[in-house]
């Protein structure tokens, strides 16, 4: 009897060469987006905001394995975020910021968790992830922001009162002179 010497074949795991590559975001990524005091007042009860925005700002920072293996919790965050939102906030643009974001995280978590990763295409993702995050701090931003009217009444009430204090400030001069006999103009 002769028996065959078989090899054992080591398979080499296809995610051992970019499980450690982080994000390189493509040139089309946008600039980071600061919200308004009135936008943070607005979103200070929003509890998946600040864990929302953990993840983004780490976005470039971690791993591929880590998303993969974290993955599931960053989608979780993102749903929790777009279902349990302030109503103070909703409305049909914020809707569709959170449902783009919730969609953009699912597909950046997808190329990341694939057995071959394509590192063009999750770079694409991970971008338009990031971007489409600070395009939903844009649109709190808008939401918040003070229309023209009420601009310009807080002008009309700044200018008044500094008339106020002007023609105060014109009449006490005007009495110092009188009390001291000195001709008012």
């Amino acid at each position: 009897l002769f028996s065959c010497k078989e090899e054992t074949k080591v398979t080499v795991n296809p995610r051992n060469a970019t499980d450690t590559l982080q994000v390189n975001f493509d040139e089309n990524k946008k600039g980071n987006i600061a919200l308004t005091p009135a936008a943070v007042t607005a979103i200070e009860g929003w509890e998946s905001f600040p864990e929302l925005q953990a993840h983004i700002d780490a976005l470039d920072t971690v791993r591929i394995q880590y998303l993969r293996v974290n993955g599931e919790d960053w989608i979780s965050t993102a749903s929790l975020a777009q279902s349990k939102v302030n109503d103070s906030l909703v409305n049909n643009a914020m809707r569709s910021r959170l449902t783009v974001l919730f969609t953009k995280m699912n597909t950046t978590i997808q190329e990341a968790s694939k057995l071959e990763v394509d590192t063009v295409s999750y770079y694409k993702e991970a971008t338009e992830l990031y971007n489409a995050f600070q395009n939903l701090k844009l649109q709190i931003n808008l939401k918040f922001q003070k229309s023209i009217e009420e601009l310009l009444e807080q002008y009309e009430v700044e200018a008044d009162s500094l008339s106020a204090v002007r023609d105060s400030t014109q009449v006490r001069r005007d009495s110092l002179l009188r009390v001291n006999r000195v001709p008012v103009n």
